[in-house]
């Protein structure tokens, strides 16, 4: 890993609400070998990278996987707080073919790249709700829930 890694490591643990020893003993490692790894003048210890998952999760951080996603040209979008906003499944299809009709007009219309990837956010986070409601309604886990995908979305 490279030291601007395993600073943003670092900064992640060290901004974490739990204190490091916590976090330490969380992911099985001593506190003071913790700390010899998360040393930047410490050029003998190194960070395995089996640990970095355990310590996102004990930090409840993604600053790491955000950085690495960052350096590859991507960017980190969390699904964690994505929930359906209508009540039916047929209901949050039609905003997502809704948002879906938005960007495209907003393309065709040639509005500024800023307007359309605001769009483009829309639609995605429909498209996610979507997701969210066929998974919460059994969908996918199987033939029967095949045979039911078509009955649940008309169901009001």
């Amino acid at each position: 890993m490279s030291a601007d890694i395993r600073n943003v490591i670092l900064e992640m643990i060290q901004n974490c609400p739990k204190p490091i020893k916590v976090v330490a003993a969380e992911i099985g490692k001593p506190y003071s070998t913790l700390m010899r790894e998360l040393d930047p003048e410490d050029r003998r210890a190194k960070l395995g990278v089996e640990m970095l998952l355990p310590l996102m999760q004990a930090c409840n951080g993604a600053a790491p996987l955000r950085h690495l996603a960052e350096a590859m040209g991507y960017r980190l979008v969390s699904n964690r707080e994505i929930t359906p906003d209508k009540p039916t499944f047929h209901e949050e299809l039609l905003d997502t073919y809704q948002a879906l009709v938005d960007y495209h007009r907003a393309m065709l219309e040639g509005l500024p790249a800023d307007v359309v990837g605001k769009r483009r956010e829309v639609l995605v986070r429909q498209l996610k709700e979507d997701f969210v409601f066929y998974v919460s309604q059994g969908g996918g886990t199987g033939e029967e829930a095949a045979d039911n995908a078509p009955q649940a979305m008309h169901k009001r």
